[in-house]
């Protein structure tokens, strides 16, 4: 049937076939015809864009028909639909494993274990993903040989092909996909000091300045276990939108899961000032999170800028599950 033809078919459809349509892409999909499964896909997204099976569905076909950048776009698409869902990272992940882009790829990862982690066939492959991109030894491996197929060979990760946690999960866990910007620490040459010229007073000796740092972080810590919704927020920069739009669009997203009512813990351990200088600073610490349906630990990195109103943090980003 020709494309027009079956949009105009499938725009004409009663409620009752929809769902006949819908499992003719997954047939068309399971015996490996990818265009027509992009074909139904499409005609049906054309008559209800927002529909997220169909939108998983087209963009996995498309993924399989090496249409990449157009499955791309369709998965981020369902992530700004559905914040929470961990398969559309699973699979976008890939992608970018495909194009290269590895630190990328491990960020998606990592997020789609923090927002489902009861769901036992993403969790496996994508720990295993995880490690294989995370050691010390892939790294190395890494900068001697940047060819993406040979880690994705290695790895043998299969892609989802079903949305299973389209409820909204519990928990969320806000995570920054580019990679931190290495500081390091600048050393200005003291002036010359002379028997009539006594030396300068600092303004701050660095003990002064790693105990704010580290005072800055615990503080953020206790306005999200208090739930001090106001005093968490101002904890981050006025630019700050992770994975979101826009500032507010992220400040609207978190407001409903740090105001949940219930137990909401959030405790920090082995914290380290990874570098600093007089602006920019790098910490990492252990992140232990309770509320009253789920519970984690995870080795976590923030950046923190300096600004008129203190420091503030500029980039999250989850290192490891503990």
């Amino acid at each position: 049937m020709p494309r027009i033809s079956l949009l105009l078919f499938i725009i004409a459809l009663p409620l009752y076939a929809w769902g006949n349509s819908l499992s003719q892409m997954q047939t068309e999909l399971k015996n490996g015809r990818y265009q027509q499964a992009i074909d139904i896909g499409q005609a049906l997204l054309a008559n209800q864009a927002d529909d997220t099976q169909v939108l998983f569905l087209t963009a996995l076909a498309l993924q399989k028909n090496q249409q990449l950048d157009q499955a791309q776009i369709y998965y981020q698409q369902i992530m700004q639909l559905h914040p929470d869902l961990p398969e559309p990272r699973n699979n976008l992940a890939i992608i970018f494993l495909q194009k290269g882009k590895h630190d990328q790829a491990v960020d998606l990862l990592i997020e789609s274990l923090n927002t489902h982690p009861a769901y036992a066939t993403a969790w496996q492959n994508l720990s295993n993903l995880y490690k294989g991109l995370a050691s010390e030894a892939y790294r190395k491996a890494l900068s001697e040989d940047n060819n993406a197929s040979s880690v994705i060979d290695s790895i043998q990760l299969s892609e989802l092909t079903r949305i299973h946690s389209l409820p909204e999960p519990v928990i969320t866990i806000t995570r920054i996909p580019s990679p931190p910007v290495a500081t390091a620490s600048v050393e200005v040459e003291p002036p010359t000091v002379t028997a009539s010229q006594p030396a300068p007073a600092q303004p701050q000796d660095t003990q002064q300045i790693e105990q704010t740092l580290i005072q800055t972080v615990k503080d953020w810590a206790d306005h999200w276990s208090s739930k001090n919704f106001d005093a968490y927020i101002d904890a981050y920069t006025d630019s700050y939108k992770g994975k979101l739009i826009s500032h507010r669009a992220w400040v609207e997203y978190r407001r409903p899961r740090i105001l949940r009512p219930g137990l909401l813990q959030v405790d920090l351990a082995n914290i380290q000032i990874k570098s600093r200088n007089a602006n920019r600073a790098i910490i990492d610490f252990d992140q232990s999170y309770q509320s009253a349906t789920y519970r984690d630990k995870i080795r976590k990195r923030i950046n923190l800028i300096l600004t008129d109103e203190g420091w503030k943090i500029s980039r999250e980003r989850t290192l490891a599950v503990l």
